[in-house]
């Protein structure tokens, strides 16, 4: 799997106020609100991605997912089709969202491990993007992955996807735990 890093440029308001706004799930709070998520019921393991890495023993929360699915026409030329998704994610630990260098380690240990598989028809861009937490009136940061998988049919990319996001499922759960056992010792 090929990782980039890109740098967050825009800011992003996060709704984490509570009683979360209309446009946001707290799939931390209520792990069945993942229901009432379109493309969470369309795809199986986006579903499994934000049920995983949303769980109550979990590090992280996420604020945002989507996904995207191009048609030939929309996808590079030397690409049939492509199928991707975004999905920005903080830390469940609301002080830890303003310490960049908690993201960064994550950040780098996830390009560690996912830039192990071989093969380029996934791609991983994960970039820290700072952003609003209302609830506390200050400024932090949360990681976003953006997964791009290709192929040369709309199943084969979506396939590819779901394996690469699965990977990534497995890479943050691994991190999380190396972070824990850190902040043991």
């Amino acid at each position: 799997m090929r990782v980039e890093f890109a740098e967050g440029t825009e800011d992003l308001g996060l709704p984490f106020s509570y009683p979360p706004n209309e446009n946001f799930l707290d799939l931390r709070e209520n792990p069945h609100a993942v229901d009432r998520i379109a493309a969470a019921r369309q795809y199986m393991p986006l579903r499994n991605f934000l049920t995983a890495v949303n769980d109550a023993e979990s590090l992280f929360a996420t604020v945002g997912a989507a996904t995207k699915c191009d048609s030939p026409a929309a996808a590079p030329r030397d690409v049939s089709h492509e199928f991707a998704s975004e999905t920005s994610l903080v830390f469940a630990e609301s002080a830890l969202n303003f310490e960049r260098e908690r993201f960064a380690e994550i950040r780098s240990g996830l390009s560690e491990l996912l830039g192990r598989e071989k093969g380029d028809t996934v791609r991983a861009v994960i970039r820290i993007s700072v952003c609003d937490f209302p609830a506390r009136a200050k400024r932090g940061y949360c990681l976003v992955i953006r997964l791009v998988a290709q192929g040369d049919s709309a199943q084969q990319a979506e396939l590819r996807w779901g394996l690469g996001l699965a990977r990534v499922q497995q890479a943050l759960l691994f991190r999380a735990r190396t972070l824990k056992g850190h902040a043991v010792k």
